[in-house]
């Protein structure tokens, strides 16, 4: 699942995503629509969502996601010292998003489905 409010952004994740021969659900760019897709789809293997969202911390719906046991990476324009005090064990990577260190990440946490 991506949760990314800028299209651009989105679009480049979820492509880097089917690249590595998996499935997108979404993108989403609000917290309503990721949660509300929650709620009606299977739990998603991977859920890579954008910190902040439209003005809104996403941090509600990422505690959500971990209470779930949904595994999962933040990404962020901003500095990352808050996020890291509370989601160390969390996947960080800062926008822009390189392809190769998603895909890396992609590869480790549900491996390789070719």
């Amino acid at each position: 699942m991506v949760v990314e409010d800028e299209f651009i952004i989105a679009d480049e994740i979820a492509g880097i995503v089917v690249d590595a021969g998996h499935e997108v659900v979404g993108p989403f760019g609000s917290i309503e629509d990721a949660t509300a897709s929650l709620a009606e789809e299977d739990k998603p293997d991977l859920v890579i969502l954008d910190a902040n969202l439209r003005g809104k911390s996403s941090i509600p719906l990422a505690r959500k996601l971990r209470e779930l046991g949904v595994r999962l990476c933040l990404c962020t324009g901003y500095r990352s010292d808050d996020l890291r005090s509370e989601f160390g064990d969390v996947a960080i990577l800062h926008k822009p998003v390189n392809a190769r260190a998603l895909m890396s990440l992609i590869e480790r946490t549900l491996g390789n489905p070719s």
